[in-house]
């Protein structure tokens, strides 16, 4: 049986609750970025206006400066390379779709071999440094992306195992064949979940995935 895994981002492959949460952290704007959350969490702008006004504050900021850090201060989740790798082995497609930023879904992805990454993308401009970005993934819309992905690799939604941990993965978890909630963030994620996970290692997926997947020993 062929099927595809599509994992969240943050909090379920890499040790963080935020990669944007991260960079106004690393940043000192985090502050200043609680304006914009409450702007949008109270429907006075939506999420690509949001998106906007929080790289705004990054604005002049070296793209290669940010990388940088990142690849020196971002951890997987125990497990996580290994489970890639047996999904790998068992011809099942895997995919990123995160509402964060391709600064962080792009590195994973190319540390883990995993097959697609789909986020949100900054631009710089010709110096290299941030001046916008490109909004693909917003905090309701993993669904049209996940069905995307499905699509492009000709696999059926009902073949497909969606992995998160937080409410944005709840249209993923809906439309998927299957979906694990992976060290829930909030009881309305576990609800919406095929099945729930608690654990401190990827690897304790595998069984589900195993008998999903149609998996012989």
């Amino acid at each position: 049986m062929t099927g595809l895994t599509a994992f969240d981002l943050d909090g379920t492959l890499v040790h963080l609750d935020s990669s944007w949460r991260w960079v106004h952290n690393y940043l000192g704007t985090l502050e200043a970025a609680k304006t914009n959350a409450d702007l949008y969490f109270t429907g006075k702008i939506d999420y690509v206006r949001w998106a906007e006004l929080d790289v705004a504050l990054w604005s002049g900021t070296l793209l290669s400066h940010l990388q940088e850090a990142v690849t020196q201060n971002i951890y997987f989740i125990p497990g996580a390379q290994e489970l890639v790798e047996t999904l790998r082995k068992w011809k099942v497609k895997t995919a990123i779709v995160s509402s964060g930023l391709t600064l962080f879904a792009d590195f994973a992805r190319e540390a883990l071999k995993i097959d697609v990454s789909y986020a949100n993308q900054l631009l710089t401009d010709e110096e290299g440094r941030i001046c916008g970005v490109d909004t693909t993934v917003g905090f309701t819309n993993k669904d049209k992306i996940l069905n995307q992905v499905a699509e492009e690799m000709n696999i059926p939604l009902e073949q497909c195992v969606a992995i998160g941990d937080a409410r944005n993965d709840i249209p993923m978890f809906k439309i998927a064949g299957a979906s694990i909630a992976f060290n829930p963030s909030h009881d309305e994620v576990a609800s919406n979940a095929t099945t729930v996970i608690r654990s401190q290692n990827l690897l304790d997926v595998l069984p589900f995935l195993r008998t999903f997947f149609q998996i012989e020993d």
